[in-house]
């Protein structure tokens, strides 16, 4: 069976080009890069860790929002105060550590709501 190289969409044989995209058909598909793999070349580094998952989750979405991957680790109770024994961890890629120091920084420091602009 014949699959779209771009969409990853199956055809019936006799088909040569994707309906959705217009590319040229492959005999086969390669192999797909699995998510784990992903965040394994990631690099990740510790920026921060967090008394509380709000305050960690409003770093993530501050430094998410100025195109920065992050991963927040830890556990955490139903009312979202971190235990004692697994803090709420918040990592970054190694490339964009400087960035996000930056802008973490800027958040603590009273700026509130900052982006790589208002820097």
């Amino acid at each position: 069976m014949p699959f779209c190289p771009k969409c990853r969409t199956e055809y019936t044989e006799g088909v040569a080009r994707c309906s959705d995209c217009g590319s040229e058909l492959v005999a086969a598909l390669p192999a797909q890069a699995s998510a784990d793999a992903e965040d394994a070349d990631f690099g990740l580094v510790e920026l921060s860790s967090f008394a509380t998952v709000s305050e960690a989750e409003m770093v993530q979405e501050l430094l998410e929002s100025n195109g920065i991957r992050t991963v927040l680790r830890g556990e955490a109770d139903p009312i979202g105060v971190t235990s004692g024994a697994n803090p709420t961890t918040l990592l970054v890629s190694e490339n964009d550590f400087a960035r996000a120091r930056d802008l973490f920084g800027a958040f603590f420091a009273g700026a509130g709501d900052v982006t790589e602009e208002d820097e």
